[in-house]
Order: C-alpha cells, then structure tokens, then sequence
C-alpha cells in the first residue's frame, strides 16, 4: 500500500506537459549591425518570437548573461559587450506585444550605431541567422495531487517542460503574469505566499538550471513553514 501524501491533497491534479520543439530556418542573415536592423523591419512576428522567446530552451550550460538571442549575437560575435548589455536588458514580457519589441530593439540597435565611427561587421561564418521555430506541448505521464508532490516534479522533469509552465504559460495568457505552478496552486488550495513568491520570480532573467533551483529553493521554504 502507498503512502498516504503529507499535506491537503488537490480535488484536481496538475499534470505536467512534455515540450518539444523544431527549429526552422528563414534563409535571411545579417552580416553587419546595419543588416541586422534593415532584416528586423521585415521580419515575420514568429521570428521576432523565437529569438526573443526560445532562446532558454537552447541554453544548456555555462554562464547565462544573454537571454535572448540578439544579445547573444552582439557579445559573442559581433563582440560588442555595451551593445549587447543593452539588448540583454530588454524583458519582451515586459512589452505589449511583438510590434512594441520590434520597434524598440531597432531603436535601441540604431542609436547604438550613431555612437559608432563604423558599422561593425563579423567574420564570415558568424552571421545572425533568422530561424523561427514550431513547438508541440504533449500530455506528460507526471501528475500531482499536492503541493510537497509538486516539488520533486519540478526538481525532476525536464527543462523544457519547466519552460512551458512557466515562460510559455505567460504567452499562453495574455495580461496573465502567472505562472501554470501558481494557478494550479490557487485554484486547488487558495492564496498562499509561495503563489506570491512564484508570481514575484525575474523568471526571464534566469537559464532554466537556475530558475529550477530557485523554484524549488521558494517550494522548500515554504514547505518548511506550511507542514510539519
């Protein structure tokens, strides 16, 4: 006989969703700063999307300094670290939409450039290549009918599934900045801090590693304080 769970058990349980993904290539590049703010007032949304969007997903280890992939592009291969804090500081979650984040990088990328003497280029080989992406969410075997249960899941499922119940819960809400973890929280056991706390999280400031560790490090305390 198994255990019974510790802790009020959900009238509903959250299951987790695995989330797989396929990048896809435009066949448009950007060999200067120059190319990469002409190809930007034409890029399809979905691109805009993917590079702003998907870059954690791709991130599997070292350091995370650049959330998206336009800051990436800068610091490693245009080799520009003040151009590159500056698109690494931009939150898309933060905008209204694709539009608004369009229009503020070209901004921000064109007033870098009158800052400049030169355009700057990169070496063959290093060129920005626009790519968007198609992305399946499929019903996981992980279910959890408490909050303690919920815990070990986050600690053991795979980042992509991180990812989708917590960046793509955003985009899947629109005026929603919740999380999937916290509603399901809510919804089942009413408001509690770990739901603020969860909710308060930078979350697209951090890779996937970290933003696991700090979830579970939030679950962690308030398990310490909510059960025995």
């Amino acid at each position: 006989m198994s255990a019974r769970p510790r802790g009020p058990r959900a009238r509903e349980p959250f299951r987790f969703v695995d989330y797989e993904g396929l990048v896809m290539p435009t066949g448009r590049s950007a060999i200067n700063l120059r190319e990469l703010v002409e190809q930007l007032r034409t890029v399809p949304a979905p691109v805009l999307h993917h590079h702003l969007f998907r870059t954690a997903l791709r991130h599997r280890f070292g350091v995370w300094d650049y959330p998206n992939d336009f800051a990436l592009w800068a610091a490693h291969s245009l080799e520009d670290l003040a151009l590159a804090e500056k698109l690494a500081a931009l939150d898309p979650y933060a905008l209204v939409d694709l539009e608004e984040a369009r229009a503020t990088i070209i901004d921000l990328v064109e007033e870098h450039l009158d800052e400049l003497p030169l355009v700057p280029w990169v070496r063959r080989g290093f060129e920005f290549h626009f790519a968007s992406g198609l992305y399946l969410a499929l019903p996981g075997e992980r279910e959890v009918w408490t909050i303690r249960q919920m815990r070990r899941a986050i600690r053991d499922v795979p980042l992509s599934s991180l990812f989708f119940h917590f960046h793509e819960a955003r985009l899947r809400a629109p005026g929603d900045d919740s999380d999937d973890f916290s509603r399901w929280i809510e919804g089942q056991f009413g408001p509690n801090s770990l739901i603020d706390r969860l909710r308060a999280l930078d979350f697209y400031f951090f890779s996937l590693a970290d933003l696991r560790r700090r979830i579970v490090v939030l679950f962690d305390e308030f398990l310490a304080g909510a059960e025995p």
